[in-house]
């Protein structure tokens, strides 16, 4: 093969840098048997088991002694069309039994085997045919799939044949020789033009043993085979079983792409080992969540291609004991994987998950550039990877000077290896492990997909209306919620990073987004097309002239697709409406007859649409927002001079300490605590995670800040005469002194854990201590923890992302002294709820609840246990994820019943409910921010509101008339909010306030999409998290939040006093299955609720 260098170029070392290299060098001498071919290996378990399946391809089965005598024939054949020693073939097609044949038969021929996706374009497959200078092209699969590889045949001038069967047996004389070369991958350039990386014989027969040996591969393994034909792992994945004997298992494109499909192909096919991408891993998990399958023949799970987040590895060993996770890294031109990490479930604090140390007869090293010279890394210290043994490659075909870039002689073998320097920046942890931490250069892997930033950049570049152009890749902030108190994974539900490209265009000559992303998709493969395209009048420069990629703004948000034309705003009011609704939705213009929910608002968005234009005075209301909500129909409603709006003065309140009534909402919860005031269930807690270089004093003086522009977190309170149900109760503030130490205490993460457990175990006494609790902790690394435990009483969700928040704007700016204005903000708010709480609309909403809770209330005895007569509180969660297209029927059904989300799944959930509760009605808890008012907006206290939803479910009526009804009761209980459930409960019998059970409902659904806000101050990064506390108020609650971009994680928390955990499971699996069929109109409208089969399952008997 020409194109190879015979020379590589020295590495300059720093003095003594060779010897200390040499000392922290990770390596592993293993005796693998590379002399022979994998066809030799074919050929011997023919001879001795000629009937044992090789190949399982889809329904057709290949044994040893097929595959023998098929890949003999082909060489023969092949040689015949020009095939030969040293010779480069390219081999395209969809993965088969068919691409393992024509691989061998390279290998028995001495030929390299260039692997060429029928996904490329035929510009790509152009390209990398021609720059290889590949002898011709053979086909396998159907003749549907080669369009763009003729085409790229043709226009390459290389000749292209279908995989030839017919030949007689050829037979290879003598074994292949080390450096022979095996096979070409290509992977993107970051000229423009794509690298061939060339792999030798024992490079890649090394990497097959390798994975045999630290998977521990037999004859009885079943290695699914997943991975495209231009993957590298695909190499290993059709290969190495067939080493001991096992079998090679094709999953096709749709088997292997899809969670759900992978997960039961798994189970069905027997599955032994399974690699593919933390992205699909997460799929599979989701898929298991849904249905409970459980693939009890994996043996290995291998995750590939991108970085694996901790949190997701944590919910694999979880979900999946049995099977053990495999961590791999390598690059293409290191025979792909070097290392192997079996991992064991990583502590919450764990940023990085490890790669592993080195695989057999590959030699790692940590180095960095110090004054052009390479210098050893310490353990410990970050440095850039290098990688040498004989996994190292020869270099780049044709390309000398990218080869010249990436390989050298090898310093510390004398010369006589070769390294190869991979870009990535990593660190040895103790153990010899490596941990990576990003990359040094532009290459970026995303969805397993290795590639050049720059060579998308050349390809845009060349488009005749882009004068300039620079591709990021941006990873979406996640749709944060802090709804469910009792546990969350969704950490590892981050939204997939995209690609995001930045152009420039000559005066008048600007082209669309779809126009670009269609000339890049024509000549890159898919995964390289920009997810968005950004047009600025010039793109950000750094001081020496160069693209200032951090400089480059945040893609603008996706609108959702109109259902009307645009129609632009009439007049003053509609003009400030529409910009409203697109500031609160982060949407582009917003037209007059746009809807509020088609546009993709949710109820807690609506809230703050309407403290907007309530401060500007409207008299709108949260039941209008819902309804309609486009500009037009909001701007019709009524207008008051918005200093006549409600908000009263502003007040500057004498210094000292001030006693005041508690709110109806405090005084509700200061009426639970007392029916059992030593249970630590209205605990709160959460860690503000801080990370970077803290300085432990400067953020105590931001705490004594922040205490002092809230004061109403030292309250102190006392009862008055009338008793102990909150309505007595005063609050003096400040009153306590809740300092924060200078210094962090230092703890490991599992002490962290276990102190915050025990403090969220340690209940509050309102009556005699403060109801705040602050900790700072160091971890190792040096992280920091700031643990907060407080009662609820204070603070709920939406107020802890304000306060915190405002934690960060002090530690960054430092101010003499507390804000005055927001000292007071507070009691303004008190102020506020006072006059709010004398209005006839108040007093009205109080008739609607006694109406609406009127009569004997329905109690819900889903409990397979005794009650026990005071209650633990003791938590448990079972957890489910909708899928993409049930999550989108979901919201299709919601805007076609003018409703959120929330009502549909309502709905789903009180028919499980009255299923297993055996009832007609139930009354279901709903949680309402109390924010919707400006006054309210925001002030870290405790507003949230509880909503007793009463449904009655007439067995006759149909699921959508059902949805309907759902609907007016939510909406109904939104206008009748401002009413405290508090004031709600004193009015009814004494019967409904039994410890034993919380009164009027025992249950909650919960979808409060709290931001959960991150921000970095000073260099530090703050990012407040609530943590679990073990206990769950209700019998049982229902929690909803986004999982992904385009799905919804559901959290069914339970006591377990009260119920065991497969009732929980069902009851959870049956909601998902009243949700399938409300969300299928003909279902809904042709199904009634008697005749809706809710048994778990029995939707497909």
């Amino acid at each position: 093969m020409t194109g190879l260098p015979a020379h590589y170029p020295p590495l300059p070392l720093a003095e003594g840098a060779r010897e200390k290299a040499l000392m922290a060098a990770l390596a592993r001498s293993e005796p693998y048997p590379t002399q022979d071919g994998v066809h030799a290996h074919v050929q011997r378990h023919a001879a001795a088991h000629p009937d044992r399946v090789a190949i399982e391809d889809g329904p057709h089965t290949v044994t040893y002694a097929a595959l023998a005598d098929r890949m003999r024939r082909a060489a023969t054949g092949l040689a015949a069309a020009g095939a030969g020693a040293g010779r480069v073939v390219a081999v395209g097609g969809r993965r088969g039994a068919d691409v393992v044949t024509a691989f061998l038969a390279l290998e028995l021929l001495g030929a390299v085997y260039l692997p060429v996706d029928t996904t490329w374009p035929a510009d790509r497959v152009r390209s990398v045919l021609a720059d290889s200078g590949a002898a011709l092209l053979v086909t396998t699969g159907p003749p549907e799939d080669h369009e763009s590889l003729t085409k790229g045949a043709t226009a390459a001038g290389t000749p292209a044949v279908p995989l030839p069967l017919t030949g007689d047996p050829y037979t290879r004389t003598t074994p292949p020789a080390p450096d022979e070369i095996r096979y070409v991958l290509y992977t993107s350039g970051s000229t423009g033009r794509p690298k061939g990386a060339v792999i030798e014989h024992r490079g890649m027969l090394n990497h097959l043993w390798a994975k045999v040996d630290d998977l521990g591969l037999t004859e009885d393994d079943r290695l699914a085979q997943t991975a495209p034909l231009s993957f590298d792992i695909s190499v290993w994945q059709m290969l190495a079983p067939l080493l001991p004997g096992g079998r090679v298992q094709i999953y096709d494109d749709a088997q292997a792409q899809e969670g759900a499909a992978l997960l039961h192909t798994a189970l069905r096919s027997r599955t032994t080992v399974l690699e593919t991408v933390p992205t699909l891993i997460r799929f599979l998990l989701d898929a298991h969540d849904a249905d409970g399958t459980r693939p009890d023949a994996l043996r290995w799970m291998i995750a590939t291609g991108e970085e694996l987040p901790p949190a997701l590895a944590r919910r694999w060993t979880a979900t999946f004991p049995g099977t053990a996770l495999l961590n791999a890294y390598g690059p293409t031109e290191c025979s792909d994987d070097v290392t192997h990490a079996v991992l064991t479930s990583p502590d919450p604090d764990v940023r990085h998950l490890p790669i592993g140390g080195p695989i057999g007869n590959a030699v790692l090293y940590v180095l960095r550039e110090e004054d052009g010279r390479w210098q050893a890394c310490a353990h410990g210290e970050t440095g850039e990877l290098f990688v040498g043994g004989v996994v190292v490659g020869r270099g780049y075909l044709g390309d000398p000077e990218r080869t010249a870039r990436a390989f050298f002689a090898d310093p510390f073998t004398g010369g006589a290896g070769r390294l190869y320097r991979t870009g990535d920046a990593v660190r040895v942890l103790p153990g010899e492990q490596l941990e990576y931490t990003g990359r040094i250069d532009r290459q970026v892997k995303i969805g397993g997909v290795r590639m050049e930033l720059a060579e998308i950049e050349a390809v845009l570049a060349a488009h005749p209306q882009v004068a300039a152009c620079a591709v990021t890749v941006r990873t979406p902030a996640p749709d944060g919620a802090l709804v469910a108190r009792e546990s969350a994974h969704t950490a590892d539900a981050a939204p997939p990073p995209r690609l995001v490209a930045y152009v420039t265009s000559p005066e008048g000559e600007a082209a669309s987004e779809d126009a670009l992303r269609a000339y890049v998709a024509e000549r890159l493969p898919a995964a390289m097309v920009p997810h968005t395209v950004v047009t600025l009048p010039r793109l950000p420069l750094t001081r020496n002239g160069k693209t200032d990629h951090r400089a480059l703004p945040d893609p603008p948000p996706r609108r959702r697709p109109r259902s009307r034309p645009f129609a632009a705003p009439r007049g003053e009011a509609e003009t400030r409406v529409a910009q409203e609704v697109a500031d609160v939705l982060g949407t582009g213009p917003v037209g007059r007859d746009d809807s509020f929910l088609e546009l993709g608002g949710d109820s807690l968005q609506a809230m703050r649409l309407l403290a907007r234009l309530r401060r500007a005075g409207s008299t709108a209301s949260l039941r209008d927002v819902l309804r309609d909500g486009s500009p037009a129909a909001l701007a019709a409603h009524g207008w008051r001079e918005p200093d006549a709006a409600g908000t009263p003065a502003r007040q500057t309140l004498p210094p000292g300490p001030r006693t005041r009534p508690l709110t109806p909402q405090q005084a509700g919860v200061y009426f639970h605590w007392r029916l059992d005031p030593d249970s630590p269930y209205y605990s709160y807690q959460g860690s503000l995670e801080l990370d970077g270089p803290l300085d432990p004093p400067r953020l105590a003086r931001a705490w004594q800040l922040l205490l002092g522009e809230n004061p109403q977190l030292l309250a102190r309170f006392t009862e008055g005469a009338e008793g102990d149900d909150g309505a007595d109760v005063l609050h003096h503030y400040p009153h306590w002194d809740v300092p924060l130490p200078s210094h962090a205490r230092k703890a490991t993460a599992e002490e962290y854990r276990r102190h915050a457990a025990a403090e969220a175990g340690r209940p509050f006494d309102l009556t005699c201590e403060p109801a705040l609790r602050a900790e700072l902790f160091e971890l190792p690394g040096g992280q920091h923890r700031l643990l907060v435990t407080m009662h609820e009483l204070l603070l709920d969700g939406w107020g802890a992302t304000v306060l915190f928040q405002r934690l960060a704007e002090l530690y960054a700016t430092r101010p003499q002294g507390p804000d005055p204005e927001r000292a007071t903000r507070y009691d303004r708010y008190l102020e506020h709820q006072r006059r709010l709480l004398d209005t006839e609309e108040v007093a009205e909403a109080g008739r609607y609840w006694s109406r609406r809770l009127a009569g004997e209330l329905p109690v819900l005895e889903l409990a397979r246990k005794q009650r026990p007569a005071t209650p633990g509180y003791h938590g448990a969660t079972v957890e489910a994820v909708l899928d993409a297209d049930l999550t989108r029927r979901l919201n299709e059904t919601a805007l076609a019943a003018s409703a959120t989300a929330f009502v549909p799944l309502l709905a789903a959930y009180a028919l499980a409910l009255g299923y297993y509760g055996d009832a007609e009605e139930v009354i279901v808890g709903a949680p309402m921010a109390g924010r919707e008012r400006p006054e309210a907006a925001d002030v870290p206290a405790f507003t949230l509101a509880m909503l007793p939803l009463r449904l009655r479910m007439d067995p006759d009526v149909p699921l959508a008339e059902f949805t309907a009804q759902v609907r007016e009761t939510v909406h109904d209980a939104y206008a009748a909010a401002d009413h405290p459930f508090g004031w709600t409960l004193r009015r009814l019998p004494a019967a409904t306030r039994s410890s034993a059970a919380t009164p009027v409902f025992q249950t909650m659904l919960n979808m409060l999409p709290y931001p959960a806000r991150e921000t970095t101050a000073a260099g530090v990064g703050f990012r407040f998290v609530e943590l679990d506390t073990g206990y769950t108020k209700y019998d049982c609650a229902l929690y909803v939040q986004p999982h992904g971009t385009d799905r919804l994680l559901l959290q069914y928390a339970y006591q377990r006093e009260l119920l065991e955990a497969q009732a929980a499971r069902d009851v959870l699996a049956s909601t998902l299955t009243a949700l399938r069929a409300l969300t299928d109109p003909a279902r809904a409208t042709g199904t009634t609720i008697r005749s809706l089969d809710l048994l778990p399952g029995g939707e497909h008997s």
